[in-house]
């Protein structure tokens, strides 16, 4: 599949990627060597890693790692034994080394081999030739991202100018609050082509449509990533029914996506994380997280953020029902490749532009 699929630069001009791109198995297999392990994913967060020795296991595709904190660093490593492969660590806690459950091996936190039991009548075994191999580990914010590709450039190439974009909404001040997920019924890139454009807003999240200022919603998009401008409307007279009321002129949330599938949504005093998981050509698993810079005592009890926790979850519901829809009707022998709107849609077509390249 050296050619996966041809593609138009023009969006005036081109047609949506083939309908393949999302039923064949063959694409997530290509897209799980030549994307995931060549992007940087969002894996978790700095205060899972605060203290020296604190650890979480995380996936990247079929690659399973472990990020930790060895002192004043951040580390990360594949979560492999050199022995025969076992895992060194499992989910998350507090340790000074990494030992594998299968036969004892055991690593220091800078992945050193340090015991490896009943090795000494092994011709010319060394522990000094053992160390586990190392993934890129960086930091924006409160937020920890893993790149598996070792010689990649680093996260701020990724990034661009994100930060100094974001700097006005105070990202680094923001602490974890809280994490839903769902399995969504359609393959991953159906649910980041439809967070891409804001052009079904208005059939598919009436209710959302009330909040922004459509005809004010545009998108601009970057080497790796775009940015989707929200305005949301004037308040009319009383704002009890409005979701978010503006807090000053020209007020907006700021949708920034990163190729390919981690969704950054900042806006008064929050943010929401959302990864998009492939779990199978036609399945995906979608998680949120909030953060803010002023976190409730508990989230499920608070009514500001019950509130805004029920519109996000009327929101996914909508897209939820859409996305399953459409990857349903990806299947039939009716439907091939689309036009794409070239006022509307311009993020859908950079996204596809981008999975092309790393294709």
């Amino acid at each position: 599949m050296g050619n996966a699929f041809d593609f138009q630069p023009d969006i005036s001009s081109a047609a949506t990627i083939p309908s393949r791109c999302y039923t064949d198995p063959a694409f997530l297999a290509l897209e799980e060597e030549r994307v995931f392990c060549r992007t940087w994913q969002l894996v978790g967060r700095t205060d899972q890693v605060a203290e020296s020795g604190q650890f979480f296991t995380a996936e990247i595709g079929d690659e399973s790692i472990v990020v930790l904190r060895d002192g004043a660093e951040l580390r990360g490593f594949h979560n492999i034994c050199l022995h025969r492969a076992g895992p060194v660590a499992h989910g998350c806690g507090k340790r000074q080394t990494l030992q594998c459950r299968y036969h004892g091996w055991t690593y220091g936190l800078d992945g050193r081999l340090l015991h490896a039991p009943e090795m000494e009548e092994s011709a010319g075994f060394r522990a000094s030739d053992f160390r586990l191999i190392p993934v890129q580990v960086a930091a924006f914010g409160p937020l920890l991202f893993a790149m598996i590709d070792a010689g990649a450039p680093p996260l701020s190439h990724f990034l661009g100018d994100i930060p100094e974009r974001a700097a006005r909404f105070h990202v680094d001040e923001l602490r974890w609050v809280m994490r839903k997920s769902w399995t969504v019924r359609c393959n991953w890139k159906v649910y980041v082509d439809n967070y891409l454009e804001g052009y079904h807003i208005p059939v598919v999240h009436p209710s959302l449509h009330k909040e922004i200022d459509y005809g004010e919603y545009r998108v601009e998009p970057h080497r790796y990533w775009s940015l989707q401008h929200a305005p949301l409307r004037p308040v009319a007279g009383a704002a009890a029914d409005r979701k978010y009321v503006p807090a000053e002129a020209g007020d907006q949330a700021q949708y920034y996506w990163l190729f390919p599938n981690v969704m950054l949504n900042v806006y008064q005093g929050q943010m929401q994380t959302n990864v998009v998981l492939p779990r199978g050509h036609g399945e995906c698993e979608v998680v949120f997280e909030w953060y803010s810079a002023t976190p409730p005592a508990d989230a499920s009890t608070d009514a500001q953020w019950t509130k805004l926790v029920a519109f996000s979850d009327e929101i996914q519901d909508e897209d939820i029902e859409i996305c399953e829809q459409v990857q349903k009707n990806l299947r039939s022998r009716a439907y091939d490749r689309g036009r794409y709107s070239a006022a509307r849609e311009v993020g859908v077509h950079h996204f596809h532009s981008l999975l092309h390249e790393f294709l």
